[in-house]
């Protein structure tokens, strides 16, 4: 039962309803016997600055931010680490008494992620989207030592992407560049890793990304976790998939260890996240 010593966490975003992280993170903290507590905080976009100053004044004691605030989020931290900085954006934040620490577990979560799937240094990452998520991809891509490529509907912001990570890529390594957005298809064949860093497969998003071709043992890496079109065609193609909800149970439990600084139950929180999902298709 929540009461006034209760330590508070909780996940920012817009739209968050959808989200298993208070599901995953609740099963962590009572496996732990902590007494905590983890909520999901829908925040318009004209609101975001507003309800991070807030949820520091109220006393939580650490975030996750997703889609679409996480850029925003690095900017409202007192401080960053170098992951979060190099990226240029913040997915988990921890209180300290001056404001927000920032962090970005999905960045560390995607590296280890990528090795996992036998992506070694010279492979060729097709990197679908350029905000705050896409930042965390590049990161990860660049620092297994991958070629990176960036695709965005709005070639302005891949260009910035492109530019923000540049300083990312290993000494003598090859710079990220930028892929037209028409020649999506066309990239997606030749790359070793897809790797979809946009809201796509969202509910109340477009249901798939224009173009894509999937083929044998291609990575192909969803960051949005559930059935989607983008895991299905790539299934369906014999691709090697990695799924959204690995994503999430891996940078969870690193943000777990960050806010508690506990070993996080890994297993528990998958586990979690499965009963989850079979609850939510009854």
């Amino acid at each position: 039962m929540i009461n006034g010593k209760t330590a508070l966490y909780g996940l920012v975003g817009w739209p968050v309803a959808h989200s298993l992280s208070p599901t995953m993170q609740n099963a962590a903290f009572a496996s732990q016997h902590l007494d905590a507590a983890y909520v999901a905080l829908p925040v318009e976009p004209a609101a975001v600055e507003a309800a991070l100053r807030g949820a520091h004044a109220l006393g939580f004691l650490g975030l996750n931010v997703t889609i679409p605030y996480k850029q925003a989020a690095a900017a409202s931290c007192t401080t960053l680490d170098p992951v979060a900085t190099a990226c240029g954006a913040a997915n988990t934040l921890r209180r300290t008494q001056a404001g927000w620490e920032g962090f970005n577990t999905d960045a560390t979560a995607l590296a280890q992620l990528l090795d996992a799937a036998g992506v070694r240094a010279g492979a060729e990452v097709l990197l679908i989207g350029a905000g705050g998520a896409a930042r965390a991809g590049g990161w990860a891509a660049l620092k297994v030592g991958a070629r990176l490529r960036v695709t965005a509907r709005r070639p302005g912001q891949a260009e910035a992407l492109v530019a923000a990570l540049a300083g990312s890529a290993g000494p003598g390594g090859p710079r990220p560049e930028v892929v037209a957005w028409g020649s999506l298809g066309a990239a997606c064949a030749t790359a070793d890793v897809v790797m979809n860093a946009t809201s796509v497969g969202l509910p109340g998003q477009a249901p798939e990304l224009p173009g894509l071709a999937f083929r044998p043992r291609q990575v192909a890496l969803d960051m949005v976790y559930g059935d989607t079109a983008f895991i299905r065609d790539a299934v369906a193609a014999g691709a090697q998939v990695v799924r959204g909800e690995q994503l999430l149970v891996r940078q969870g439990a690193l943000a777990f260890n960050l806010w508690t600084g506990r070993p996080a139950p890994e297993a528990v929180m998958a586990a979690a996240l499965r009963a989850g999902k079979e609850a939510s298709h009854r």
